[in-house]
């Protein structure tokens, strides 16, 4: 047990245990950037006023191609969302 406690230690560098500090670290959040679907895993849906997860949307998609609905390309995006919505 002791050995491989020798061995975590020696593997390690520190910084892993103390993460990020001092002046010259730098800005860690984001400059001067729009966030846009690709930062986030909710999607806002103008139809319903609702925010959609992906589980969510996973589940609507499942219901509407279950109702008859058209295989729709792209995935978790906004217009597919609203796509779902305005067919339910």
């Amino acid at each position: 047990m002791i050995l491989n406690f020798i061995e975590f230690i020696n593997e390690i560098s520190g910084t892993e245990l103390v993460g990020p500090v001092g002046p010259g670290y730098g800005e860690t959040g984001l400059q001067n950037k729009t966030l846009n679907y690709h930062d986030t895993n909710v999607i806002y849906s103008d139809l319903d006023g609702n925010f959609y997860t992906i589980d969510e949307y996973d589940a609507l998609y499942n219901q509407y191609l279950k109702s008859g609905g058209e295989v729709l390309q792209g995935g978790f995006s906004k217009s597919n969302i609203d796509i779902i919505l305005s067919q339910s």
